[in-house]
């Protein structure tokens, strides 16, 4: 987890404090770097300030305590994200628009920064082998040891923004959008995330022996340097894929501004209680993903959390180039779907949908922007698609229950097409 998320900061949770992130504006509300339109070929070059700031808003919580980036623009969230100025012109008929991004972390330009120390990857935690059925699939003191390699592991990973380091302690959509913020710090020449470590942690461990095994975390991470400022609350979800395997993160979401967390139901023993096919929800496990694709298309019962990359970048591009064709659409994405029993019968669903943002430009024009990392602006195009992941931990009511509602989600761009 990169510290870049994608969301707002939840009152008391995300919200930015003195010195505590940093979003690509001055403390008066400007920005410190100048957006260019270009108009139609041999018209005048126009330099100004960034209008009126209705895109980002100026809130956000940095990406995870981990090393994620997005574009809850600053330390939001218990991780930092970067906030990724790109410059849009629309080469034409006299169309022309500013844009801000944020992205992830894949590949990119090499930094030119001095390389710092080589990288000691600390190896995930082994788990135990195969427990009898309905015990956990580590104890509690393994947990523990996961949490603690990842977060070493994490940290080194993101100092040299190594996409092998992060391939070794994650998996899936967590991978996907990490590397995507390496993508642009790189492109950047961005300082790395900081050093991070927990500074509380709930473990949520399920009676599963099926592979691949998981379980949950939800962490408040804050920075190792002083001064220890709190980077926000988020679920590691961790999986091991085999028996013998490492155990890597594969879902990290962000408590979403104002989200109400449900308590999660625990035995005597103290383990949770994993949601099957068979647990009676709301909206059926296997169904979630589809319903929330459905939902943040406009044609579902989830409410929009609001603060999803691909719908905030879909409305600035809207306002800002309205001479244009600008469409999104989510489905379901890859990694299937985890939960966990809460108090009263309804569950707590971790899962992927994947977005993709499509610009087109008007009849006889070009567009040519700079995306760090993903576009460049000497590229002439008349169609450019940007993909995103979105990762969410959902609440699902029982049958004829209300509260349907995502408690924290994660997003960020990791291509462009």
């Amino acid at each position: 987890m990169s510290q870049w998320d994608y969301g707002r900061p939840a009152p008391d949770h995300h919200d930015p404090r003195a010195g505590e992130y940093t979003d690509g504006f001055d403390d008066d509300g400007t920005s410190p770097y100048p957006i260019t339109w270009e108009r139609a070929p041999g018209s005048a070059l126009q330099r100004i300030g960034l209008p009126e700031q209705d895109w980002p808003p100026r809130r956000q919580r940095g990406r995870r305590g981990g090393h994620r980036g997005g574009y809850r623009g600053g330390f939001l969230n218990g991780r930092a994200r970067w906030l990724v100025l790109a410059l849009v012109a629309v080469a034409g008929a006299g169309v022309a628009a500013g844009l801000v991004l944020t992205g992830g972390n894949p590949a990119g330009k090499a930094s030119t920064r001095p390389s710092p120390a080589p990288l000691q990857v600390v190896p995930p935690a082994q788990a135990p082998q195969p427990a009898p059925a309905g015990q956990a699939p580590l104890t509690m003191a393994q947990a523990r040891q996961v949490l603690a390699a990842y977060t070493a592991a994490n940290n080194a990973a993101n100092a040299r923004r190594s996409d092998t380091a992060l391939g070794a302690i994650e998996t899936g959509s967590s991978y996907a959008v990490d590397a995507g913020i390496y993508r642009v710090q790189q492109a950047q020449n961005a300082a790395p995330f900081p050093a991070f470590a927990p500074r509380r942690a709930q473990y949520y461990i399920p009676r599963e022996t099926a592979y691949p095994r998981w379980f949950a975390v939800q962490v408040t991470n804050a920075a190792l340097a002083g001064p220890k400022r709190v980077f926000g609350t988020e679920y590691l979800l961790f999986t091991q894929a085999t028996p013998g395997a490492g155990w890597k993160n594969a879902v990290e979401p962000y408590m979403v501004a104002g989200a109400t967390a449900p308590p999660v139901a625990l035995g005597a023993d103290g383990l949770a209680t994993p949601v099957t096919a068979a647990t009676p929800l709301a909206v059926p496990q296997g169904q979630i993903a589809q319903v929330t694709a459905s939902s943040l298309d406009g044609a579902g019962p989830l409410p929009n959390p609001g603060n999803l990359a691909d719908l905030m970048d879909r409305g600035f591009w809207q306002r800002k180039l309205p001479g244009s064709s600008v469409t999104d659409s989510h489905i379901p994405s890859a990694g299937g779907v985890y939960g966990l029993r809460t108090a009263g019968g309804g569950a707590l669903l971790f899962y992927t949908d994947a977005a993709e943002l499509t610009l087109t430009a008007p009849a006889g024009e070009v567009m040519h922007l700079t995306v760090p990392g993903y576009y460049s602006p000497g590229q002439a195009l008349t169609r450019a698609g940007i993909g995103y992941l979105e990762q969410f931990a959902t609440y699902d009511p029982p049958p004829g229950g209300s509260g349907l509602r995502v408690v924290a989600d994660y997003s960020g761009i990791t291509s462009a097409t």
